[in-house]
This record gives structure tokens, C-alpha cells and sequence, in this order.
């Protein structure tokens, strides 16, 4: 999980001093002396940490990380956007939603890939749903698990 931190961490570090820039045709703007001298002490200080984890990664999750970040700049502007939302979201989460989302996304992820992309697909299937009737599958599901494992089995049997 920890690992997992560090390395979407530096993935927003890259994606802000490289792919931003770069998305919005500034990449020659400032020097990166300038850009030091226009952050505040703490962001500083961010980035001396974000450094410093990046150090402590192996060769090949740099690699990875590297990967991750061409992917990233061959996206459009909106599938960028939308990561960063994504990102947005993630940072606003209670630690403990954090670690539950990390935990699930580790037990999808462990699933064979016909079975991901059978989730992806039922995923996108929902969405596609009108709201009211995406409701009230919530509505069931989270009745659902308010239901004993007895009371379930009992449902599923008739």
C-alpha cells in the first residue's frame, strides 16, 4: 500500500512538472530556477519529499513509473483531466476511505484478467443506467448488505 503511495505520488509530481506544462504549450516557459524561486517554502519542501521517495525505488518501479508517465503524455486533454479529478478525489478521502479503496483495488487487480474485464464491463453497463434505476440498484444493494449471511441465503434459494 505504502509503495502504491509513493509511486501515485510521484506519478503527480511528473504529471505536473512534465505533462501539465507540456498539455498547455509551456514547457520552455521558466527555467527550472525560476520555478524554485515562484514556490512557496512548503512546496519546496513537498518536492524535496517526493524526491527523496523517488530515490528509494527500485529500478524496475521506476520503470514502470516512467511507462505510466508515457501513457500519460499520449492521452488527450480530457483523459488527463479526468485523472487528475480522479486524483482530486482520491486526496480528499479519510485515510481509512483510502485504504479500503487501495484494498479493493488490490483484490480486483489479483482477479484473473476475464473476470476484470467482465467487472469493467457490468461497471460501465450501470453507468449507462437512467439515475433513477442506478438508485434504487444502490438502494438494494445497500439493503443487501445489511442482510445477514442467513437472511442472504435464504433470498438466494427461492
Amino acid at each position: 500500500m505504502k509503495l502504491h503511495r509513493i509511486i501515485l505520488a510521484a506519478i503527480l509530481l511528473l504529471l505536473m512538472t512534465v505533462a501539465l506544462p507540456a498539455a498547455y504549450g509551456l514547457q520552455d516557459a521558466v527555467t527550472p530556477e525560476e520555478e524554485w524561486s515562484r514556490m512557496t517554502p512548503e512546496q519546496r519542501e513537498t518536492l524535496r519529499e517526493r524526491y527523496q521517495q523517488l530515490k528509494k525505488l527500485t529500478r524496475e518501479q521506476r520503470q514502470e513509473l516512467r511507462e505510466r508517465l508515457r501513457t500519460l503524455r499520449q492521452m488527450n486533454r480530457e483523459e488527463r483531466s479526468k485523472i487528475l479529478e480522479s486524483y482530486g478525489v482520491y486526496r480528499k478521502m479519510a485515510p481509512e476511505e483510502r485504504r479500503r479503496l487501495e484494498k479493493n483495488y488490490e483484490r480486483f487487480r489479483s482477479l484473473p484478467q476475464g473476470r476484470q474485464q467482465q467487472l469493467r464491463n457490468n461497471y460501465r453497463r450501470f453507468m449507462r443506467m437512467p439515475p433513477e434505476r442506478r438508485a434504487r440498484m444502490l438502494e438494494n444493494f445497500r439493503r443487501w448488505q445489511e442482510l445477514t449471511p442467513e437472511q442472504r441465503e435464504r433470498l438466494q434459494s427461492q
